[in-house]
């Protein structure tokens, strides 16, 4: 990190589903590795961090939509826990140290190079056997998601006019997410929809995928439309546009 001015940091394990499986890799990819970033800056004087942390650490939610000052439930995931984690290393150094932090809590991402998550998985299987579907839950759930290209500019927006103002403050929290959310059934269609097929949808009943999967996310994001932002693509787009990634970059 010698001679950067500003971090971003937005690697981590984003494997929620499977986190129970091997749950030392979420506090080894996301807390200790934001702790070794952290003390990298520290080391190297630099003073401001960007952060790609989580709307999954509101775990589910009494507040809907939800804002970032909404009270933090019983945590539902390994993943959500270390995101949280690093939240509060970084609180700690901006404190401590004098850092400034940008927490940016993410809905489901969607777009370009997309390795994980449900549209892919729907894709893979419509892809091997058109003709049906196996379903997690009960296609009930519902979530919000934004687009990658629309999530990297909420991103510079914000770093770039509070750097411009040379406002001084220790940590400011941000939702980013579309003003809209969708059911995994309206998904399924937007998805069969660009692959003309037509499967046989098969649920495995429930109300959720896993442990962890949060029947319900939609976050309030009145303070990330407050900096002049606006998602130009809607979930449906974003889910459209992914698939047609998906069907000219396969196998990815």
């Amino acid at each position: 990190m010698q001679g950067c001015e500003f971090v971003v940091h937005l690697a981590a394990n984003a494997d929620v589903r499977f986190g129970l499986e091997h749950p030392e890799k979420d506090l080894q990819q996301n807390t200790i590795a934001t702790f070794n970033v952290l003390e990298a800056m520290r080391s190297n004087g630099i003073k401001q961090v960007a952060f790609s942390s989580t709307g999954s650490v509101y775990g589910e939610a009494t507040v809907i939509p939800t804002p970032e000052d909404a009270p933090f439930p019983i945590q539902t995931s390994l993943y959500a826990s270390s995101k949280l984690a690093c939240e509060g290393l970084i609180e700690s150094y901006c404190e401590g140290y004098g850092f400034e932090g940008y927490i940016f809590r993410f809905v489901s991402i969607l777009g370009e190079r997309y390795t994980h998550g449900h549209v892919v998985d729907f894709f893979d299987q419509l892809r091997t056997h058109p003709e049906r579907l196996k379903v997690l839950g009960d296609g009930t759930a519902r979530k919000s998601y934004l687009y990658v290209g629309d999530c990297v500019d909420g991103i510079l927006e914000v770093i770039g006019k509070q750097t411009a103002k040379k406002a001084k403050h220790r940590v400011q929290i941000y939702n980013l997410g579309t003003a809209e959310y969708c059911s995994v059934r309206d998904s399924i269609g937007w998805i069969c929809s660009e692959m003309k097929v037509t499967p046989n949808l098969q649920f495995s009943g429930g109300d959720r995928g896993w442990i962890g999967d949060n029947p319900f996310i939609f976050l309030e994001t009145k303070k990330m439309r407050s900096t002049g932002w606006r998602p130009k693509l809607s979930i449906e787009e974003s889910v459209r546009l992914t698939v047609r990634w998906l069907q000219s970059n396969w196998p990815c």
